[in-house]
Order: structure tokens, then sequence, then C-alpha cells
């Protein structure tokens, strides 16, 4: 360091003298290069070199919540650039050397999807609200903005083969919709009665005409029981009812009504001795 003050404050006072020769002062320069080639250079503070933002391999599913659009970057390659928010991810089994395996994931904001289409990637036509499978290196940026990329096969077809693990980038498979559970048969279905009803009227129609028109079950319990009119009511006849709300209780005393009570069984007389 001494040699090189030194030779600094020669090269000062010699730039004061106006009849220095060129030649001097360009050997005075060559030996100021030459010693800071031997190591003085070290005493300079060196400039912090840049370090990559965290990151680590993924697996997820997600939905596309922007437009994906086609850019070409600087270096002349194509990308197909979207947003997604992630419905799950987990860390890939195959990571690249400095991945964070304990790195958080965005599964309630957006994550920017940088899907190379120079590189392998296969072209996806996506739109607004699709689900994806996706595979690639997930990038948590310091500043806000994760990002995945990366999202294409590591055949080297840019840059040096298995740099990287394997990414994909494709449409999930549409979920089907779930058939409903049917509903258990009943003996007295409850559904609107869909039969063809013989011509004329027929009795149970007052009944019908009457819970239509707001008559309570109790009303209609009571109507039947005192009007004791035979109603031989059949299957269509009951559905019919049934649709329109007459309970079971009702329904069963029209089906009893106007007919004979079922005589008792005659008791034996005792035999004389």
């Amino acid at each position: 360091m001494g040699r090189l003050k030194g030779l600094m404050a020669k090269m000062l006072r010699d730039g004061d003298n106006a009849g220095m020769h060129l030649k001097r002062r360009i050997f005075d320069f060559r030996r100021l290069a030459l010693l800071l080639g031997m190591g003085v250079v070290a005493a300079i503070p060196a400039r912090a070199s840049s370090r990559k933002s965290p990151y680590v391999e993924i697996v997820g599913q997600g939905t596309v919540v922007t437009k994906p659009r086609q850019t070409v970057h600087k270096n002349g390659r194509k990308f197909l650039e979207f947003e997604i928010t992630l419905s799950s991810a987990r860390p890939a089994a195959d990571q690249p050397s400095g991945a964070d395996r304990n790195l958080k994931i965005d599964t309630s904001g957006r994550v920017r999807v940088v899907h190379d289409l120079s590189c392998g990637g296969g072209a996806v036509d996506l739109a607004v609200g699709d689900h994806i499978d996706i595979a690639g290196e997930y990038v948590q940026i310091p500043r806000g903005g994760d990002l995945i990329h990366f999202t294409h096969p590591a055949d080297g077809s840019c840059g040096r083969g298995g740099a990287h693990p394997a990414g994909f980038l494709k449409k999930a498979a549409a979920v089907p919709t779930p058939r409903p559970t049917p509903r258990p048969v009943s003996l007295v279905p409850a559904q609107p009665y869909t039969g063809t009803p013989a011509a004329g009227p027929k009795p149970f129609e007052a009944i019908l005409a009457a819970r239509q028109q707001g008559a309570s079950n109790a009303e209609l319990l009571v109507r039947v029981e005192r009007d004791d009119t035979v109603y031989s009511l059949s299957t269509f006849d009951i559905q019919k009812l049934r649709s329109a709300g007459v309970s079971g209780e009702v329904i069963e005393a029209m089906m009893r009504s106007g007919r004979a009570p079922t005589p008792a069984a005659p008791t034996a007389l005792p035999t004389k001795p």
C-alpha cells in the first residue's frame, strides 16, 4: 500500500511538470495497473453479489383468473403469461439445488405463471375460470407478486438439460356433476297425479275440491265420517288426494266409509251336560 501511495504522489508531481514526456506517464500508469493486479485491489470493498429469491419446486392445482397472453422477452423467447389462484400445492419430490422445502406458498392471493413456449413448453388453450394442473419452480418475490416458471420439460431445448426438474402445465379434466340421490319409493307416491281417470265424476272429488279450497284435514275427517259415502278409491285417486295434501288418516276414513262393519264371530254356546 505504501508503494501505491508513493507512486500516485509521484504521478501528481509529474503532472505539474509541463515538460514530462508522454511515454513516462504511460509507463507509470502501467506500473499502477500492475500493482492493482497484484492484489492491492483487495483493499477496495467488493460489490455485494445479488442473491436469488427463495424458491421451491411444487406440484399443484389452480384456477385461471386473468386472460392468458403471449409475450416476447428481450432474449427473443416467447412466453404464455397469466395469473392464477392456487387451490392446493405441495413440494415436489425432485428439488433443484438450494430449494427451500419449508417455503410458504400463497394459496389465497394471485400467483403469476410464466410458461416458456420457446423451451419445450407446449401451447395450452386456457381461458379465465379454467382449472389447471401445474408443476414448476415457485419463486417468492420479496416485493410481492410470486411466480411459477420452469413449467416445461428439462430436456435441454434451452440452456443445459437437467438444470432444473421437469415441470408441466395442462388444463385439468372437467369434474363431472354428481347425480342426485334418488328418493326412496313409497307405497303411496307423493308426485302429482299423471294418470287418466275414468269418465264421470267421483265422490272423492268433493273432498279433493274442499281441500284445494282450504279445508283442514280435521274438517275433512268430520265430513267423511258424517256423510258415510262409499268412495271406492283407486290408486290414481289416492295419488291425487296425497298431492293435494289430504292426510293418510282422512284417506283411510274414506276407504272405510259407507261399508258395513265386519260382523263379529259368533260366540259358541255352552253344551248341556
